[in-house]
């Protein structure tokens, strides 16, 4: 009995000895398993991915796409400033449920600036229900985050409107508007039209340049040059830019301004009956307007009314000349300020002076210059 008691506590001690061993074993198992699922999971490969230095992004042209005004270059600099001035992270954005594949988001700072795609190559589960996946980065693309910039910009429709030195297309105008000042001589000539071009989505601030009709680049910083005016009281690298552009003034030329002068002292002398043959007609001055001008209307009837009001006199003299304002709008019609002073000596010698001070709008026709406006 004590013979067969012997020798069932060895068994028991054999059994106990097989069970701890494979309790070890699986334990062994089971710690190298939980250590290959932690070591498989994907952060590792991103933390591994973000820490390597000189990250490089792929422009992959199938996620990049870049408006006409900005291209590769600008923002391949924009993004190597991003990531020499903040430190790197990502996040987790989806996960693929067709293949499995995941997406992170690089962001150099809060900026994000990539995208990273972990895809599963194999699989392997152990312990029933602890899957190890081998995971592999197949893609690493720059991230186009649509950009905040923005400009606005009003001009004549005959200037040259240019982003990053890229003159903008009709697409891009929103708005034209009619001159109004400008109303008379579009009956006879073709005239500009105010337009508003609107430029949204840039990555960065824009240079914007813009020429007027004659291809001459204007200052932003030229008082004398259609000023433009930034309403939102921001620089031009802010984010939202928006200019307005006059008509840009210019210098009267020595022989046009003879010519403004002459029409106009002419058309003066008119109305103070020191034009002959004015009492009988506007012939006198049928020259300075278009043959269907209101003026030419307005000054007959004067004529017929009114001219028995203004008191005779003698020695008439034009004196302190000025014309300013002077603004081409394009090669056949102009507008300018003409000031004068006429001096007329009256029956009883005392000095009489009419002041002339109004702006004048010149349209070209047959080769000369007509009044088709006065305000």
């Amino acid at each position: 009995m004590k013979k067969k008691s012997g020798k069932i506590k060895v068994i028991y001690m054999i059994y106990l000895a097989v069970l701890i061993l494979l309790m070890m074993v699986f334990l062994w198992y089971a710690r190298k398993t939980l250590i290959l699922y932690e070591a498989s999971q994907p952060q590792y490969l991103m933390d591994a991915l973000i820490a390597a230095p000189g990250l490089t992004l792929s422009m992959n042209t199938a996620v990049l796409t870049f408006n006409e005004f900005e291209t590769l270059d600008d923002y391949q600099e924009q993004l190597q400033l991003l990531l020499e001035d903040n430190d790197l992270q990502y996040h987790f954005l989806k996960e693929s449920y067709t293949d499995g594949t995941l997406t992170y988001g690089i962001y150099a700072g809060e900026t994000p600036i990539g995208t990273a795609v972990l895809k599963p190559m194999s699989t392997t589960t152990r312990l029933i229900a602890i899957p190890i996946t081998d995971w592999k980065l197949t893609a690493l693309d720059a991230y186009e985050e649509h950009g905040d910039y923005s400009a606005s910009i009003t001009v004549p429709d005959n200037y040259t409107v240019k982003i990053n030195d890229i003159p903008l297309t009709d697409a891009y105008i929103t708005e034209r508007t009619f001159y109004e000042e400008l109303e008379y001589s579009a009956a006879y000539v073709s005239v500009p039209e105010q337009v508003t071009y609107q430029v949204s989505g840039l990555k960065h601030p824009a240079q914007i340049t813009v020429l007027n009709a004659n291809d001459y680049e204007l200052s932003l910083s030229d008082a004398s040059s259609a000023i433009p005016v930034v309403t939102d009281d921001s620089e031009m690298a802010s984010d939202n830019i928006t200019l307005c552009y006059l008509p840009a003034e210019e210098e009267i030329s020595a022989e046009l301004r003879s010519i403004v002068l002459d029409a106009v002292e002419t058309y003066s002398n008119f109305f103070s009956r020191d034009l002959p043959g004015c009492r009988e007609s506007v012939e006198p001055i049928q020259g300075l307007f278009p043959e269907d001008s209101i003026y030419l209307t307005l000054a007959d009837q004067y004529r017929r009314e009114d001219m028995q009001i203004f008191s005779a006199h003698t020695n008439t003299y034009f004196l302190n000349e000025s014309i300013t304002e002077y603004i081409p709008y394009n090669d056949r019609c102009f507008s300018c300020r003409v000031s004068f002073d006429k001096s007329m000596t009256l029956s009883n010698g005392r000095e009489m002076i009419d002041t002339t001070d109004n702006i004048y709008y010149f349209i070209l026709q047959n080769g000369n210059w007509l009044i088709a406006d006065i305000r």
